[in-house]
C-alpha cells in the first residue's frame, strides 16, 4: 500500500502548510490535503 506523507513547512509568519509530494499542490489545512489525496491520488490506494 502506498503512503503519501505531506511535506510540511512554515512560511515566514510561522503558519504551517502542507505540500503534496506527488503534484506539488499547497494546502493550509490538513483536512484539505487529505481530501485532495483521496480524490486526486486515491487510485494508488484502491484494490483492483
Amino acid at each position: 500500500m502506498a503512503v503519501l506523507k505531506a511535506i510540511k513547512f512554515k512560511d515566514r509568519d510561522g503558519e504551517l502548510y502542507f505540500r503534496c509530494p506527488r503534484c506539488g499542490m499547497v494546502f493550509r489545512k490538513s483536512k484539505d490535503y487529505v481530501r485532495h489525496i483521496n480524490k486526486a491520488h486515491g487510485h494508488l490506494f484502491r484494490k483492483a
